[in-house]
């Protein structure tokens, strides 16, 4: 009989995490010895290479105020992904063509469109193999973990994350450190917008837990919802506002148009929890007056007060990107004009080569759909949507509807910020996050032994016994 489940958060490794983040505030040599490290790592097995791709990522997009960074950990981070490849692609396995043959599809497709129209075919190229070899890694190493693994592996992420938003919360004590001028909450990492992606999988997940899983609900789990929510605010990232939003939206829609299993509440809950906070926000709103000026002010964030409409915020924020990419898709409607890259082959942030072979040129797109109809047209966008599909399909096989809720989030953080594309970079926590959903379904398979197995409830017609993770109950 196997051991009962961990709890959801390792507070010995949140304790270390929070050393670490001070030793590398201290010299530029810690970052570049923990990078090597993460190098080293990467070669070990599936478990560390993820942890080591998700750490290196971390580091090297840190909040520079914060974390003393070497001029080399971009190119480190870099070897962390390559050494990541070199040892998991040998484990892939017939049994995990079912994910990956719509990645390798979507992949082959864009390197042919590319090489048609593409005005920068090499870095266009490059990107593709990134893409395409970075998500296979991702979903080849998941694949290779067995249910217990799959379980430590998901306490490991949301530790790491929790404690990651933690600390980025505690800068506020140093608003010339955590607010990143008038832009915004970015605590550890290197910018709002950053943070706030970040932080929407975990607050999806966590209200996710409080309103739709059947379980007592504990206070501190309670409050760190409440938290996360309150952190992606102070963020100013709507981004990552919607993203967690739409995530409890698809996922509440889809309980109610299924039959419920065994860990999931009744639609009694959620439906009390918004009611009361909907009522206290219209208390607070008649009391203060304040709240729909707060409301606003997110809702429109940087524009002149004399020019706040709908359209000018839109167009101000990601509208303008929009329509350019929908002209430049109906100039090329069935190919697109190659990806990764400006239709003119030009790259305002330049272009980093290493031997001679470019390994970098960052574009900026924001609306994942306008942006692949850009750079891949009909035939690009297609294979998208089917390896999207392919993927919620895998997500969906979990009954926890936490990280249905954390999938969805993933995606829809890419109607601010195209991350999906571009796992070489800040992209590759949001496949690692992402890439955690698709193999959840695994751990529903663990017998729960224990206290847990005698207070676990269940329903006739359950399928499978879920393992509970929730936070550590606050003491009485």
């Amino acid at each position: 009989m196997r051991a009962a489940a961990p709890r959801l958060i390792s507070w010995r490794l949140a304790a270390l995490i929070t050393v670490g983040v001070a030793l590398l505030a201290l010299s530029p040599i810690v970052s570049t010895v923990a990078l090597g490290a993460c190098v080293i790592a990467a070669l070990i097995g599936p478990t560390y290479a993820l942890q080591a791709m998700m750490a290196a990522t971390l580091i090297a997009y840190a909040n520079p105020a914060i974390i003393k960074l070497a001029p080399e950990s971009g190119a480190l981070l870099r070897l962390v992904l390559v050494a990541a490849m070199l040892r998991i692609l040998p484990l892939m396995r017939a049994s995990h063509l079912s994910l990956l043959w719509p990645i390798w599809l979507f992949g082959a497709l864009m390197a042919l469109t590319s090489y048609v129209k593409s005005p920068a075919v090499s870095i266009s190229i490059m990107k593709v193999i990134t893409f395409t070899l970075a998500s296979s890694v991702v979903t080849i190493a998941y694949a290779r973990l067995d249910a217990e693994r799959q379980l430590r592996m998901q306490s490991w992420l949301l530790t790491v994350g929790l404690t990651v938003i933690g600390l980025s919360a505690l800068t506020l004590v140093r608003p010339s450190i955590a607010l990143g001028g008038d832009r915004g909450l970015q605590g550890l990492l290197g910018q709002p917008q950053a943070l706030g992606i970040f932080i929407a999988p975990f607050a999806a997940w966590a209200i996710t837990g409080v309103l739709l899983m059947r379980r007592q609900v504990g206070r501190l789990e309670l409050w760190v919802a409440i938290g996360l929510a309150m952190l992606i605010i102070l963020t100013r990232a709507r981004t990552g506002a919607f993203a967690a939003a739409s995530a409890i939206v698809v996922v509440m829609i889809s309980r109610m148009l299924v039959r419920r299993r065994a860990q999931q509440a009744s639609l009694g809950r959620p439906v009390l929890i918004i009611s009361i906070s909907a009522s206290a926000l219209m208390f607070a709103a008649l009391a203060t007056g304040q709240v729909g000026k707060f409301v606003t002010d997110f809702a429109f964030k940087d524009t002149e007060k004399g020019q706040r409409n709908v359209y000018g915020a839109y167009y101000a924020s990601r509208g303008g990107g929009v329509l350019t990419e929908w002209r430049n898709f109906q100039a090329s409607p069935w190919l697109g004009n190659g990806f990764g890259v400006y239709p003119d082959g030009k790259f305002p942030s330049g272009v980093v080569e290493f031997a001679g072979i470019p390994i970098s040129a960052p574009v900026e797109k924001g609306f994942l759909p306008s942006a692949i109809l850009e750079e891949g047209g009909i035939v690009g966008a297609g294979a998208l949507v089917l390896l999207i599909v392919l993927l919620g399909r895998a997500a969906w096989r979990a009954h926890d509807l936490r990280w249905r809720a954390l999938f969805v989030a993933c995606l829809g953080i890419n109607a601010g910020e195209c991350v999906f594309l571009s796992p070489g970079g800040i992209g590759l926590i949001s496949w690692i996050l992402l890439g955690a959903s698709l193999w959840a379904h695994r751990v529903e398979t663990l017998p729960v032994t224990g206290a847990a197995a005698r207070g676990r409830r269940t329903l006739p017609g359950a399928t499978a016994p879920v393992v509970p993770m929730s936070l550590p109950q606050a003491a009485p």
